[in-house]
């Protein structure tokens, strides 16, 4: 049986998601409340790769806790489709920490256009019957009539509910232009979450890609959306104001400074462009892999260990042709 499903069942097609049929906002789900509970999930390329039709993309998810997971795809057309669980991977439970795929080797799924933006999203719960699950038919994935209105019930329902939330995104047949944003708030050390995925605390920048983008601040147990819209070849800055209780205990990071010579240079943390040289990050104490990129000068990659406020210096290398 399995060899006939992955010789004859038809190949699964991810189509681009565009933002012109509903905002930014009505379609990523984005946490309602700190939970102990934290879902990861991503792809075999970079968040914002590009994929060319024909070609095959993985998808791959874990928990910090055994928990019941559903994942979601929303097209360009406006149609809403739960990918897993599906027909052949029926068991939306997962242990924590473990590392799950899909598709599995029974199916696949191939990319097609027409060019743009897709998006998935994922939502994680200790318990089982807090997410409502789409009934599986006898399509491979369940196909949600009520698209974006779904979604829409789906973020009341969710409200105050122990649940985590993932969102990942990719380009569908070509590279987009992109743009430097920088995320300020008051009261600074404020938790970012750009499209649904953490980047980390305020203030920092962003290499992000032209169109709209949805940011949440949050702090403590309070936080504040903003929609904007990023302009390829420009810096911009998106600022929240955060009401808070007076006196609300701040959360313990550490300034570092990163330097480099010649400056202008991009500067990666744990894989996410966060500031161009020279520039200060704030850091939790821990390990971090540092990743400087200057386009016609040798790459740097190393390990950094913060504890303290720091300053760290780097001597680049023009290439030569």
């Amino acid at each position: 049986m399995k060899k006939f499903f992955a010789l004859f069942i038809p190949l699964i097609f991810l189509f681009s998601l565009g933002f012109s049929q509903a905002s930014v906002q009505d379609i990523i789900i984005t946490p309602t409340q700190l939970s102990t509970l934290t879902i990861k999930l991503w792809t075999n390329r970079a968040v914002g790769a590009t994929y060319y039709p024909g070609e095959n993309i993985y998808l791959y998810f874990k928990t910090s806790q055994d928990a019941y997971i559903t994942i979601y795809d929303y097209t360009t057309d406006g149609k809403l489709r739960m990918i897993f669980p599906n027909s052949f991977q029926q068991n939306n439970f997962v242990r924590a920490n473990n590392v799950y795929v899909i598709p599995n080797p029974n199916y696949n799924f191939v990319i097609s256009g027409p060019n743009g933006r897709e998006v998935i999203e994922a939502i994680a719960s200790t318990s089982p019957g807090v997410i409502p699950q789409p009934r599986i038919g006898n399509q491979p994935f369940s196909e949600i009539p009520e698209g974006l209105g779904y979604l829409q019930n789906l973020k009341i329902d969710i409200v105050g509910k122990p649940v985590a939330v993932a969102t990942t995104y990719f380009y569908v047949g070509y590279v987009p232009r992109v743009g430097i944003v920088h995320f300020d708030s008051q009261p600074p050390k404020a938790s970012l979450y750009v499209d649904g995925i953490y980047e980390g605390q305020t203030p920092m920048d962003l290499q992000l890609q032209d169109g709209d983008h949805l940011a949440v601040f949050w702090y403590g147990t309070y936080n504040v959306s903003k929609v904007f819209k990023v302009t390829p070849n420009t810096y911009q800055t998106v600022s929240s104001v955060i009401p808070v209780l007076p006196n609300y205990p701040s959360i313990q990071m550490f300034p570092v400074d990163f330097n480099t010579s010649p400056s202008g240079a991009m500067i990666f943390v744990n894989g996410k462009m966060l500031g161009i040289s020279p520039c200060t990050i704030n850091l939790d104490g821990g390990t971090y892999e540092i990743t400087i990129v200057k386009p016609d000068y040798a790459t740097i990659v190393t390990q950094i260990s913060v504890n303290n406020t720091q300053s760290f210096n780097f001597q680049i290398q023009r290439l030569s042709f």
